[in-house]
């Protein structure tokens, strides 16, 4: 593995400060007309706050030791206060104009690990203020909830120059851009991608009949040099041009909450590609630091520890 320390990774996209509510009965609701025993939930645990959207996968890159820029939206309120200390303690260089409100998701989870979302987007995402970052050897942007086929078609723009620059781009789409961009436009896209990441589940949006490594195989034919298919407790395929599809398992965690695996995977994967290491190399260094994150139920900042 060639070490590569002084490699800038440039990350855009939408930060959210995740507040995890745990072993909340989903679907117990009582109607109170006042004040009463039955307005209040008495907590067992705490309301545990850490990083999310592309907040974590910057956090976790400066924590793995990687020089990290991001271009985001951060409120000057108390939780964007919260972020912003998070990410300092990182060292990631924030490339953000001031927004007025902070992006947040508060999570309820019950007590077998199945989540529910409550998701405020914050501002929107400034995209083609990524192409100020001059010196960066991997850009890595990822889909949010205000993401719409607008952003998809700056995000392509942006794409092609960082790459006219010698640039490499990691794209996770997430799931919202599949809900408002055509297929043809997301192809276009993807055409001008070094390494496309995604979960099972959004990758196969148009080919659901596939298997998990036919659909590597496809997605390489559009463009991307590599294609990393997240899989949850099942671990991740993944592939290169010109080479055939593999697959890794992970460990399987029972009755845990997997918010934040996929920010740590992210983070892991584009470390260890900016230090030279092989695809499968980065996959398995991925799926061992998700796994961690997985087992230790904090996101990103138990994937360490």
């Amino acid at each position: 593995m060639t070490t590569t320390e002084n490699n800038l990774i440039h990350v855009a996209g939408n930060s959210v400060l995740d507040l995890r509510v745990r072993d909340v009965s989903l679907g117990d609701r009582q109607e109170v007309g006042a004040w009463d025993r039955g307005s209040v939930l008495f907590l067992d645990h705490p309301i545990e706050p850490t990083l999310g959207g592309t907040a974590a996968t910057a956090y976790l890159l400066g924590r793995l030791g990687e020089r990290v820029s991001l271009n985001t939206q951060v409120g000057d309120d108390a939780f964007g206060a919260i972020l912003k200390g998070w990410l300092a303690d990182a060292a990631v260089q924030r490339v953000v104009l001031p927004a007025k409100s902070t992006a947040a998701n508060i999570l309820l989870v019950a007590p077998d690990g199945t989540p529910r979302w409550h998701y405020y987007t914050g501002q929107k995402v400034e995209w083609r203020r990524s192409l100020a970052v001059t010196n960066a050897a991997w850009f890595y942007a990822s889909g949010y909830g205000q993401a719409t086929e607008a952003d998809l078609a700056e995000m392509c723009t942006v794409f092609k120059a960082l790459r006219s620059r010698g640039t490499r781009v990691a794209f996770d789409p997430g799931p919202w851009l599949f809900l408002h961009a055509p297929r043809e436009r997301m192809e276009e896209t993807w055409a001008h991608v070094n390494c496309l990441i995604g979960t099972e589940s959004e990758l196969s949006t148009w080919h659901k009949d596939e298997s998990v490594m036919a659909l590597v195989g496809r997605l390489l034919t559009l463009g991307p040099q590599q294609v990393v298919v997240k899989r949850g407790a099942e671990g991740a395929a993944f592939g290169e041009a010109g080479a055939g599809a593999q697959s890794l398992s992970t460990e399987r965690v029972d009755d845990a909450n997997a918010v934040g695996a996929g920010d740590t995977f992210n983070a892991a994967l584009l470390h260890s590609l900016n230090r030279g290491a092989s695809l499968d190399e980065a996959v398995e260094k991925a799926l061992q630091l998700a796994t961690a994150a997985v087992r230790r139920g904090k996101g990103v900042l138990g994937a360490l520890e």
